[in-house]
């Protein structure tokens, strides 16, 4: 066995030569780059979401390697536990005790938490508090042994083999077989369900509109039939969109309603100057933009002039990171100064591995919890790779969470993943460290290589930007 460092080098050439088109987008920082007044953040402080199942990614072969479907995001909480309800408990109060405690445990809030909109706090008169959301109060399941678990299943199991939550060993060896142990979930006992951050139930809807996550945004936008990203306009731009006859107004599409179509919920219709009819959302004229050419692009937050998302919740940023545009990898998270933040993660080489998508590797937080704070690199590569440090009073929230590494400093987490800087970006917009590579070669295919995560045949770790 050996080990190999390399850099892609088809990376490499294509990062330099479109260094010069890179942007930074201070403004995103605030989440200014959605509806801020009809995109509340998600989570308070302390209150974390996990996706559930599959999207976790324990499983490092397949189809996982290259694309992983987030079907559903659970409310969790600072150890990934998703959270649940009970519907015999009403509004305002918790009643689950005695025999029910020993099954749902509450989620009890730290002394300095404070409610926020959908977010309360339920007093449970021993100085402690509850947290609870639409009112409801939220507990954790005794079964649920793993981040991204429901009802006792774990999707540890749908893994390689390795130890879970509860140090049993399950899995399926290689890729996803069968040898491992696989502990069936009972079901949840009747009244209980997970508190999902998504999809969203409560949102009337007009038809051919849906919610869809939008990580270039860090947020929950509307999106068309093609689902391409809807745009919400104030009226002072709307108006100037409508006048104009430049190619910069064309550019903005009309998101046309059904001359029968009424309004709904927070829906209504603009009756443009030709006649036609426009969805609006909040009051906001909405629009698709012509430069978003698949779904999941954000184009029309780069041109000049540009309009709002349109979003319907958004992911809560701690206020020392930013977001940044770039020329061919979408947006990427950085610090505050504008400078790219990296994760170290792997992937199996025969698998895919994604680095020729548009945003890279999906992220698949289970690989990332399993590398943790160690970079598992030598001196050098120490010298050149900085953790990205919290302060002491950082807390977790939404898909950040903090790490504490050996030297007892605090690491910043997203989705699963340490986040370091590189010491050869030098400005904005610089990605000087994207897919560097250590390769861990083998000629026993059979070899497994535990690098914090097991890989069986080719493995490799490589540097890659971090993406909202």
């Amino acid at each position: 066995m050996k080990i190999v460092t390399m850099v892609c080098v088809g990376a490499a050439v294509a990062m330099a030569g479109a260094s010069a088109g890179y942007s930074f987008l201070s403004r995103a920082s605030a989440g200014t780059s959605v509806s801020q007044k009809q995109a509340p953040v998600l989570t308070p402080l302390g209150v974390t979401m996990q996706p559930l199942g599959k999207a976790q990614g324990y499983d490092l072969g397949k189809s996982t390697a290259s694309a992983i479907a987030r079907d559903q995001i659970a409310y969790t909480d600072t150890r990934g536990m998703t959270l649940y309800t009970w519907e015999k408990d009403p509004i305002g109060k918790a009643t689950c005790s005695s025999e029910c405690a020993e099954s749902f445990v509450a989620f009890k809030a730290k002394p300095n938490a404070r409610a926020s909109g959908d977010w309360s706090l339920i007093d449970l008169g021993n100085g402690e508090k509850q947290w609870a959301l639409h009112g409801k109060a939220l507990y954790t399941y005794v079964k649920d042994v793993d981040p991204g678990s429901v009802a006792g299943d774990s999707p540890a199991n749908l893994g390689a083999l390795r130890r879970n939550g509860a140090g049993v060993m399950v899995g399926g060896g290689y890729r996803g077989s069968t040898r491992g142990d696989k502990t069936k979930a009972e079901g949840m006992p009747e009244g209980w369900k997970p508190a999902l951050a998504y999809p969203f139930a409560d949102v009337k809807l007009p038809a051919g509109l849906a919610v869809k996550e939008l990580p270039d945004a860090a947020a929950f936008v509307l999106v068309d039939r093609r689902n391409h990203t809807v745009y919400a306009a104030d009226a002072r731009r709307a108006e100037k969109i409508e006048s104009c006859t430049d190619s910069s107004c064309r550019q903005w599409e009309v998101l046309r309603a059904p001359q029968l179509a009424e309004a709904i919920g927070e829906f209504s219709i603009v009756l443009r100057r030709d006649g036609t009819h426009q969805w609006a959302f909040h009051g906001r004229p909405l629009y698709t933009f012509a430069g978003d050419l698949a779904p999941g692009y954000a184009n029309g937050l780069d041109v000049k002039n540009p309009l709002d998302v349109a979003a319907v919740a958004r992911y809560y940023m701690p206020p020392v990171v930013s977001i940044q545009t770039t020329a061919g990898q979408g947006r990427v998270l950085a610090t505050a100064e504008g400078l790219t933040l990296y994760r170290r993660d792997g992937y199996i080489l025969q698998s895919g591995g994604g680095h020729s998508l548009r945003r890279g590797q999906p992220a698949r937080p289970a690989v990332g919890r399993d590398l943790g704070t160690n970079a598992r690199c030598d001196d050098e590569c120490q010298r050149t790779w900085k953790p990205f440090l919290a302060d002491e009073a950082a807390q977790p929230s939404g898909f950040w969470d903090i790490a504490t590494r050996e030297d007892g400093k605090r690491q910043w987490v997203y989705q699963g993943y340490a986040l370091w800087t590189y010491t050869g970006d030098l400005k904005p917009g610089d990605m000087n460290g994207h897919d560097s590579y250590d390769l861990v070669v083998s000629d026993d295919p059979n070899y497994v290589v535990d690098v914090g995560t097991p890989m069986d045949g080719g493995a490799g770790l490589w540097w890659s930007i971090a993406i909202p």
